[in-house]
Order: structure tokens, then sequence, then C-alpha cells
């Protein structure tokens, strides 16, 4: 017919509305999508250096280094949290709370065990013997001096006779000039000598006493070189420490 257009030529659509050719269909998925859409974004999980801190400071009571390790990482979690908007800020503190109560807790436990240690260094310098004599030769010690006796046997240490001791020098005699009469003799002359001084001195007789007593002789080289000098000591019963001194005592 006059003013239509030939067959297979029509247009569809309504007028003044833009047409679209056949095969470009325009599907959802190539649909412009609003901003950050399926993007990973601000709060999309837990941060992960709060998930560290928290996980630190539980092990942190057991292990001393770990505390501190958890307070940094708390931290250093709370300051990216604010940046990035990420979750986990109660992880972060709980982290921080943690690790600075285990940080001071084994501060603590170090400055006690250093206190013990030389409380302890204190102690063992107080129960050391309050003398410190070295050993020395019985006959260097003078009448009323103390000792305790040595590994040598004419050897002896120094001890204040108020505190426990093994003897008590009573008396030093010197034997009569000559030649060396002999072990024996010399042995008899310093045994009957020392009877008599342990009798002036304690005031009982070696008979009647309830301590011990002993004496050393010269050896034959001493006697040679001017040396007779016997020195006389008492002992307390049975060889027990004696405590102050025996003289005069009458025991």
């Amino acid at each position: 017919m006059p003013g239509q257009p030939p067959y297979g030529q029509a247009q569809y659509g309504q007028p003044g509305q833009p047409q679209y050719g056949y095969g470009q269909p325009q599907y959802p998925g190539s649909w412009p999508q609003p901003y950050g859409y399926g993007y990973p974004g601000g709060g999309s999980g837990n941060n992960g250096l709060a998930i560290a801190s928290l996980a630190t400071g539980i092990g942190g009571f057991c292990i001393g280094f770990a505390s501190p390790v958890a307070l940094g990482l708390g931290i250093a979690a709370l300051v990216q949290i604010k940046k990035r908007q990420d979750n986990g800020k109660g992880m972060a503190i709980a982290g921080v709370v943690l690790g600075g109560l285990g940080t001071l807790g084994w501060l603590a436990y170090l400055v006690l065990i250093v206190v013990l240690g030389v409380t302890s260094d204190d102690d063992y310098s107080a129960s050391e013997p309050s003398s410190s004599y070295s050993a020395t030769y019985i006959d260097e010690l003078a009448v009323g001096e103390c000792f305790d006796d040595s590994d040598e046997e004419d050897e002896v240490v120094r001890q204040p006779c108020t505190e426990p001791h093994d003897g008590e020098v009573i008396a030093g005699v010197t034997l009569p000039d000559g030649p060396y009469p002999g072990d024996n003799e010399v042995d008899e002359a310093g045994e009957k000598a020392c009877a008599t001084e342990f009798g002036e001195y304690v005031g009982s007789t070696v008979k009647d006493t309830e301590l011990e007593w002993d004496y050393w002789t010269p050896t034959k080289q001493l006697w040679n070189s001017n040396d007779r000098l016997v020195v006389c000591a008492a002992y307390g019963p049975d060889f027990d420490q004696l405590t102050g001194s025996v003289k005069g005592t009458r025991r």
C-alpha cells in the first residue's frame, strides 16, 4: 500500500524509544555495579594482629617472653583497626591487658628471685664461723687461749673461748735443760708436769675431773734446738666441745 514500508522492513518498538539490535541483549551481569559491590572492604574480618596478640597474651602466662610480644602486637593491632576499620578491637584490648599483666608478673618474679638470692647469700655469710683464724702450731698459743683441733697432730685453729671450741691451753711448762733423755722420759715428764698444772688452773685434780686433758711434748729435733716446751690443754667431757673457759671451774 502506498505510504507503508515494504514487507520485511517493519520497524518494531515504540516511537521515541531507543531501538536495540537483534543479538545484542544487555545481560544483568554486564550492568554497571555500585562502587565496592563484591570487593572486600573495611570491617570484612578480624584483624590478624589482634588475634595474634590475644593468643600470645594467653601463652605469656606460661612463656615469659610472650607477654611483652602480646603487648606490642595489641598496640599495633589497635592502630591498624583505627585506620582500616577492621574488626577485633576487643581481642586487641584483651591482648594488651594480658600482655601487660603477664609482663608485670614476670618482672615481679625475676625481682623476687634476685631478692631471695641476695638473702640466701647473706644467710650463708652469717652462718659462717665468726673466727677467721688459720691453723697454727699449738706452742704458738698462749695460756688461756682456746682452739679447735686440726688434721695435723701438732696444729690447731684459734677460736674465741666464748664460742664452741675443742680445747683450751691451760699451761706451758719448760722441761729442765740437758741432753735429750728419750721419747718415753720426755713423755713421762710432760704428763707429770701437766697433771700438776691442770689442778692449779681448773681447780680439780686429773683423777676427780669430768674433763679430758692432753699435752704436747717437744721432739728430739726441737729439744736439740733448745725448745723444751710442753703444752698442756683441757677438753670437754668425752672430748665434747666446750663453751667458755674452764679456768677455776673445778669441773
